[in-house]
């Protein structure tokens, strides 16, 4: 294939875009091999859920990166900048810090509420009962998942009390 001189300037101006994707594969699939590590030190019972969402993981990455690299072979890269809006980039990072630290500090529940309804408003959705709707469902089902169905411990949380007389 042919490249233009049009095609080489367009591929010059997307660069960034292009190269923040295949770090993000690259991150991904570190990131994936890490949980996958570590998880293998685990109880085979306990190890099974946290391989599997890592070998997920990795099979996103590795398919975001040929992608891009597919892409860029054939003079055709994701075109763009690397944040369409830095703020809302900025926001949504910010938030994810702090709802792991709101998670050791006061368990699961309350953090995640918070996340589901807090972060889309942040980012510009208004519906504020549809947020709330999807994150008390969301919530109640990933409890009914991880501590009722696969009897797995959230992290302690202020609301355990609450929990304990569910059972």
């Amino acid at each position: 294939m042919e490249v233009t001189p049009q095609a080489a300037a367009e591929t010059a101006r997307s660069g960034a875009r292009s190269l923040a994707e295949i770090g993000f594969a690259a991150l991904l699939v570190a990131t994936a091999v890490a949980v996958i590590a570590t998880a293998a030190s685990y109880p085979t019972e306990s190890a099974a859920y946290p391989i599997a969402i890592g070998a997920g993981i990795a099979a996103l990455g590795l398919w975001i990166g040929l992608r891009e690299l597919i892409r860029r072979q054939r003079g055709n890269p994701t075109p763009g900048g690397f944040a369409e809006h830095g703020p809302r980039l900025a926001i949504g990072v910010a938030t994810l810090v702090a709802y792991f630290v709101a998670v050791s500090l006061l368990g699961f529940i309350l953090p995640s509420l918070a996340l589901c309804i807090l972060l889309p408003a942040a980012v510009g959705f208004r519906r504020w009962g549809l947020s709330a709707a999807v994150a008390i469902i969301s919530v109640v089902f990933i409890l009914l998942v991880f501590v009722y169905a696969l009897e797995r411990p959230i992290p302690p949380d202020i609301l355990s009390p609450f929990l304990g007389r569910l059972r």
